[in-house]
């Protein structure tokens, strides 16, 4: 995390990445300093990249007093540059959420109703629907739990369903039985040389990863 700080008259047209310049994420009631983390800002443009479409910024920096008149948490990660409310065009905010998720981000709010994704740069996890309170582990849709170490041939059980399932959503027409055989082993090698992965037919953290933001 590096909060950085800036001046909306001197820096207001200032590009902090390919696709967002500083005016999009300063205090919405005109306040001329700003804080932003660059973390945020990694994330805004991975989100950017990967959809391909606009993303809209409803929120990031709040001084205390908007926070305040908007109804924000007094101790908002928004006060601090590291949170933005965001909707991106054409894309649900689940499947926003969704993304974050898969790469990386410790604090993703999907707001339903009112169709924004909250993401910020807490180091923590909490993902929460709808409101804070209403908290979640995550916000995949694949029944199985994601395997915590590493998964090969004669792995067995609900990690190697997560894995199945992943690959079945990618084209796959493997059993979802649990059991890591040589049909697993197979989609597994394929898969990683198709997406540039060692391809050794080990399920590390690298590929499920990068399975998680296909399948998205």
């Amino acid at each position: 995390m590096s909060v950085k700080s800036y001046s909306l008259k001197k820096d207001g047209n200032k590009r902090l990445s390919t696709n967002f310049t500083l005016r999009e994420l300063v205090s919405k009631d005109g306040a001329d300093r700003a804080l932003v983390d660059t973390k945020l800002i990694d994330y805004l443009q991975q989100i950017r990249s990967h959809f391909k479409k606009a993303v809209i910024i409803n929120s990031s920096y709040r001084t205390t007093a908007h926070n305040k008149a908007v109804g924000g948490q007094p101790n908002s990660y928004h006060t601090k540059g590291m949170a933005a409310d965001i909707v991106v065009s054409g894309v649900s905010a689940k499947r926003v959420a969704q993304y974050a998720e898969a790469i990386g981000v410790k604090g993703i709010g999907w707001y339903e109703t009112q169709r924004f994704t909250h993401i910020d740069t807490r180091t923590s996890k909490y993902y929460w629907k709808d409101k804070s309170g209403n908290s979640r582990n995550t916000f995949s849709d694949c029944p199985y739990a994601e395997p915590s170490s590493n998964l090969t041939v004669n792995s067995s059980g609900n990690g190697v369903k997560w894995l199945q399932w992943h690959l079945n959503n990618l084209g796959g027409k493997l059993a979802v039985d649990g059991t890591f055989g040589a049909k697993t082993k197979a989609a597994v090698i394929a898969y990683q040389k198709e997406h540039n992965l060692a391809a050794d037919g080990i399920v590390g953290g690298a590929t499920r990863k990068s399975l998680k933001i296909e399948v998205i």
